[in-house]
């Protein structure tokens, strides 16, 4: 996959002029949607660099960052447009503290919350897709930095418990679509019967089975074809889906009964502990958005920012 370099990125927004041309373009194309009465019908004030409504009765005005990723931010197009650029150009994460040494800028919290609302972004262009066909599903647990509980009469801190109940672990429901290889690569080797489709991580409050119905029902077709292992959560997916093939799974066989949802989570985990160290639990959904949001686009390559561009000017805040 070739992804945009350094170089190609100066070559397409040089400056501020041209990154605030850009989002304009792409503003244009998605439909400016007047905040005041709904239409979509604007042009563009030059003088004043913003979109005003057609509507004779309304003539509301649009800043060009209203309504989107970037309303009420202080930061620069090319600072948005470079951060963009720098978290979608590898595969690997990118922490505010090193954006904010790339952008230079001098203050951190403005670059971490910038880089929080495009991964919230990556998560809400996301959630419109429903997965179906052959799926495999199972939960991941991934540490996370938030202190254990002190209480509050007795001054002592809450004793941690180990294994998957443990305070320090988000709970996460895994969900990837597969397609089987051979109708794919009939002309190649393969590891696995099936190949990789489309992934989505959800972080769950608990592992009972009404959490996990809910997350399923909102997720999957009623036509698709589950492989879970034999959680006692999972009783009920028979109902909700067409085919449900729950597996006896040991440590040994869980790769290959389910090898793409284990891939996902081992890299994920990887991928934060890499460049993070460590995650807060509020907001580690916002970091399994961007890792799902890279994985389900890998073969995008340049293009991986067009859509991450899409999608910020496409994404309402008001």
């Amino acid at each position: 996959m070739n992804v945009m370099n350094y170089i190609d990125f100066k070559d397409h927004y040089p400056d501020e002029q041209s990154c605030k041309l850009a989002y304009k373009g792409y503003r244009l194309e998605q439909s400016v949607i007047c905040k005041k009465c709904g239409s979509k019908d604007h042009y563009w004030l030059s003088g004043k660099e913003m979109f005003q409504c057609k509507n004779n009765t309304c003539r509301f005005r649009t800043s060009l960052k209203s309504g989107t990723v970037m309303e009420n931010s202080k930061l620069s197009f090319y600072q948005w447009f470079l951060t963009m650029h720098l978290m979608t150009a590898s595969k690997l994460n990118i922490s505010a503290t090193e954006l904010q040494r790339q952008l230079r800028h001098r203050y951190y919290s403005p670059v971490f919350y910038m880089v929080q609302k495009l991964r919230l972004v990556m998560g809400k262009r996301d959630s419109g897709y429903i997965l179906e066909g052959l799926c495999e599903l199972d939960e991941g647990y991934f540490s996370h930095t938030d202190p254990l509980t002190v209480n509050e009469f007795t001054n002592k801190q809450e004793e941690l418990k180990r294994g998957k109940g443990s305070q320090k672990k988000t709970k996460v429901l895994v969900m990837h679509s597969v397609q089987t290889a051979k109708l794919v690569l009939s002309n190649r080797e393969y590891k696995h019967d099936t190949i990789p489709k489309y992934l989505k991580m959800t972080v769950i409050d608990d592992e009972k089975s009404k959490t996990i119905d809910k997350a399923v029902k909102s997720t999957f077709k009623p036509t698709a074809r589950l492989i879970t292992d034999d959680n006692k959560a999972y009783t009920n997916l028979k109902n909700l889906v067409t085919n449900h093939q729950p597996h006896n799974v040991s440590k040994v066989n869980a790769v290959k009964i389910l090898p793409w949802v284990h891939k996902a989570i081992s890299n994920s985990k990887s991928t934060l502990l890499a460049v993070h160290k460590g995650v807060s639990d509020r907001y580690m959904q916002n970091y399994l958005n961007e890792f799902c949001f890279k994985y389900n686009r890998r073969a995008f390559g340049e293009r991986i920012m067009e859509r991450l561009l899409i999608a910020a000017v496409v994404t309402t805040w008001y």
